[in-house]
């Protein structure tokens, strides 16, 4: 089976060059091109069905997490690989959240690269090798947690969040990036329902007291 493949970023240089080295892979044909977000969908919108789309983040109009957002809900069947210049845990937990099955830099390799998109083929995820172990460990704990349960790791945060510490001193406690421990604490506030730092506090009040 030839993989089909739309490119999406909003620098055609490297829709060139990216275009140029995978369809040198084997089964891989790029069937489309667009510099943002909007353009992918009128892509999909004028019949092209491809296998994956390998998406860049950053993007005017339409980012790559509005685009997979929109993909994950109308086109479930297309697999989401983000391409991305950035490495930062915030980022990459953002475009799984929303659905992308796979995240790689962009300073990855052919060899790589190729492994990615037969890996989604697959249905199964990709990582990039020089992704942080922290996200890794992100991704793992959610995967295997219910949507709604704090992990063991948004848990322990929680508690030193309650006890007025700063997204610093805890990235130095625990020996994670700020990035990360900001993602964390957006992941908590989004599954408790709670907004407010002052309502977490109470949260855990409660908890205490039942």
């Amino acid at each position: 089976m030839t993989i089909k493949i739309i490119i999406a970023d909003d620098h055609q240089l490297f829709i060139d060059g990216l275009k140029s080295i995978i369809e040198k892979a084997l089964n891989v044909e790029v069937i489309g091109e667009a510099n943002n977000g909007l353009e992918v969908l009128k892509l999909l919108e004028e019949g092209l069905h491809p296998n994956v789309i390998i998406t860049d983040i950053r993007m005017p109009i339409l980012d790559g997490v509005g685009l997979t957002k929109i993909l994950t809900k109308e086109y479930p069947k297309i697999k989401v690989l983000s391409l991305s210049m950035f490495d930062q845990t915030i980022d990459v937990t953002e475009m799984l959240e929303v659905g992308a099955k796979g995240y790689v830099t962009k300073n990855v390799d052919k060899n790589e690269l190729e492994l990615a998109i037969n890996t989604l083929v697959k249905n199964e995820y990709y990582f990039s090798k020089n992704l942080p172990d922290d996200i890794k460990d992100w991704f793992n704990q959610e995967r295997n947690t219910p949507k709604t349960e704090l992990t063991k790791r948004e848990t322990e945060i929680l508690q030193l969040l309650v006890k007025g510490r700063t997204s610093l001193q805890m990235a130095k406690q625990l020996k994670l990036s700020k990035f990360t421990i900001d993602t964390h604490r957006k992941n908590i506030h989004k599954k408790l329902g709670i907004k407010s730092n002052t309502g977490l506090v109470n949260y855990v009040l409660k908890q205490e007291n039942k």
